[in-house]
């Protein structure tokens, strides 16, 4: 009589190596990220020191290696000044300057202007913040609509063959973009 044989598959080498080849990139990834924020902070500690500005709170990372902005004022006085934090802006390469609205449950901190001197500070303080709107997600409004206009509901022929008709042009809009993007990306 044989012996059983073993029913777990054994996995190759070379999967072994592209495991160890995927931890090495994400590590790689997360260091990055973290010496990317570390270089922010320390590029606005260094332009609040050039302009003579001792933070409350240095820039740093937090306990999730994210960009900590720079506390520069006391928390915010209800009915009279903003609480003003030093950020770093993508866009504009240099340090921006943050406030949030005091009569807010949750105060979300937007951008009010950049730090090009000392007065900008004072001037941020009067400032209500710009907190930017949250992008549209055109296809998952469209999906939505389609949704909601269920054509098996409508018990009337007419108007289920409109609805019918919409959710084709939706879909096919849809897939336009969808080919669209996915073109363009790979361009």
């Amino acid at each position: 009589m044989t012996p059983p044989a073993n029913d777990q598959p054994v996995a190759p080498d070379w999967l072994a190596a592209a495991e160890a080849a995927h931890q090495e990139q994400q590590i790689d990834t997360v260091a990055q990220r973290l010496q990317r924020a570390q270089h922010h902070a320390d590029l606005i500690n260094a332009r609040l020191a050039d302009l003579g500005i001792e933070p409350i709170e240095a820039a740093g990372l937090d306990d999730r290696g994210n960009l900590r902005p720079a506390r520069l004022t006391p928390e915010f006085e209800p009915d009279a000044y903003y609480e003003v934090r030093a950020a770093w802006s993508e866009d504009d390469k240099q340090v921006e300057l943050h406030t949030a609205d005091w009569e807010d449950d949750r105060p979300r901190y937007g951008r009010v202007r950049l730090l090009n001197s000392l007065a900008d500070v004072a001037a941020a303080r009067r400032q209500t913040p710009t907190i930017p709107a949250p992008r549209r997600d055109y296809r998952l409004e469209a999906i939505r609509a389609m949704d909601s206009l269920n054509a098996d509901r409508l018990n009337n022929a007419h108007v289920e063959e409109i609805a019918n008709a919409i959710h084709g042009n939706t879909a096919a809009l849809l897939h336009l973009a969808d080919t669209i993007a996915r073109t363009s990306t790979t361009v």
